[in-house]
Parts: structure tokens; C-alpha cells; sequence
């Protein structure tokens, strides 16, 4: 019978140990998770939190586990089972998105002799990242009027912080991946108390004249413009004066000087 459950988890409890056979995997509700590798010693590997997944692989592919899971705080985790799994991801397709990104991140770091090499990589996965095509590219918003000029800056007005676009034409909003090691060119994580961000949260783009703000797809908690919430990889023209949200963060458009 399939099963999905909460779990509460004190700080200091290890859910599962490296090499410990395991049929679950777990997405973090509320705290946070260390992942240590006993080849690494204490050092964790990468913390997660709210909205990250950990323990995918036996799932996947029936493996050991390759990592020690160490509450870093107390933390709430949904635990889901393998036979709940195909539920799970037909209800949310932002969770298959979120694991194909992850696995694909695994797979360029082992291919490119970087990272850990030694997470297992099933057949099965190196055939679908061979074969997956990408969505395609949401047509551009309609230009409903003559956009200003001017370059735009974000400002979030509770700390003062500022955030230039004068230097590109593409940039990425969200939080850093310990996993990957990337940091976005709009990195909100400092200013993000509740955890609300995705790691790829939405991109800002300059489309001729016009600056679009798109949402990405597997963004959990939202992207909004002037209070209205964006489509998940529709772009949306922005000029200065407006606001936009990014899951808790609020910033203000404001012309550069």
C-alpha cells in the first residue's frame, strides 16, 4: 500500500545513515538537513531546506543509500514512499521537474570530472537526459505601449539593497545551490528569512527595449508583477515604477542614475 507521511525530526536525529537500504524519499517542509559523506568527514555536502528533496535515489533505482540525512534543526519532512511515487509526481509535475534538474546537475559534474563521482547514475537516467527535449521558449509578452529607456535597477526597500541590470540581458533570480555550487545574478537568498525562494526562481530579461520578468518552470511560491501572479514561463514586460515579488521578497523597479 502506498504511503505518504509527516515526519517531525529533533535537531541532531540522522533519518537515514550512508549505505542503509531505503525505499522512501523525503521533500522538506519546514527546517533544515545536512547530507554528510564519511570521505568528506564532517563537512556536509550541501544543507537543505524548505522545499528541498533528499533520499530520491532509492526510488530511482534500488541502492544503497550514498549519504548520511542529519537534522540541522527541527524538521518537518514528507516522507514518500516508492509505491506512493508515481501519485506524486502525476500531482505535481513541479517535483519532476525539480529531481530531472537535479539528476542533470549530477550528471554534468560526473561527466565533467568535477564533484562526487561516485552518485550512482542509472541507465535509465542517462537515456532520459539524452532524450529530453527541452519546453519550448515562451513567446515574449505583447508590447502594449512604448517601454521607457531607461535601465531599470531593483531595490528592496525594507534594507536598502540594490540590484543592477546595467551589466547583461539575462539574469536569474533566486537563492544559491550548495548542491551545484551556483549562485544566481539576482541572489535574494540574504533576504529571503522564510525560505520562500526556488533556486531558479525566475529570470529578467532585456527583449529589445523592453525588460520582461519570467517565472520558472518548478517555481513553488509564486512570482508577481504590480500584485498579479505570473504563469509559470510566460514573460511579463516591467518599467520602472512597478514591483515585483519573488516568492516573500518584495523589490522595487527603479531607474538607474
Amino acid at each position: 500500500m502506498s504511503q505518504e507521511m509527516f515526519l517531525m525530526v529533533p535537531s541532531g536525529q540522522i533519518v537515514f545513515r550512508e549505505g542503509d537500504d531505503g525505499a522512501e524519499m523525503y521533500i522538506i517542509e519546514s527546517g533544515a538537513i545536512d547530507i554528510l559523506r564519511a570521505a568528506r568527514g564532517r563537512e556536509p555536502l550541501a544543507t537543505l531546506g524548505p522545499g528541498d528533496f533528499f533520499g530520491e535515489m532509492a526510488i530511482l533505482e534500488d541502492q544503497p543509500r550514498f549519504a548520511t540525512a542529519v537534522a540541522r534543526a527541527p524538521t518537518k519532512l514528507l516522507r514518500i514512499d516508492r509505491a506512493a511515487f508515481p501519485g506524486v509526481i502525476a500531482g505535481n509535475v513541479e517535483i519532476a521537474i525539480r529531481i530531472m534538474r537535479k539528476l542533470a546537475g549530477r550528471l554534468r559534474r560526473a561527466e565533467s570530472g568535477g564533484g562526487d563521482t561516485t552518485v550512482p547514475y542509472p541507465v535509465e537516467v542517462r537515456r532520459a537526459a539524452a532524450e529530453f527535449t527541452p519546453l519550448p521558449k515562451a513567446p515574449p509578452a505583447r508590447d502594449e505601449g512604448d517601454a521607457t529607456t531607461a535601465t531599470p535597477r531593483l531595490m528592496h526597500l525594507a534594507t536598502q539593497t540594490l540590484f543592477s541590470l546595467s551589466n547583461g540581458q539575462e539574469f536569474l533570480v533566486g537563492r544559491p545551490d550548495p548542491v551545484t555550487g551556483t549562485t544566481p545574478e539576482v541572489n535574494l537568498g540574504p533576504l529571503d528569512a522564510q525560505r520562500s525562494l526556488s533556486r531558479r526562481h525566475a529570470k529578467i530579461l532585456k527583449e529589445g527595449t523592453n525588460w520582461m520578468v519570467r517565472e520558472e518552470v518548478g517555481t513553488l511560491n509564486g512570482t508577481f508583477h504590480n500584485g498579479q501572479r505570473l504563469k509559470p514561463g510566460v514573460a511579463v514586460r516591467f518599467t520602472i515604477g512597478d514591483t515585483l515579488r519573488f516568492g516573500s521578497v518584495d523589490l522595487a523597479v527603479q531607474a538607474e542614475p
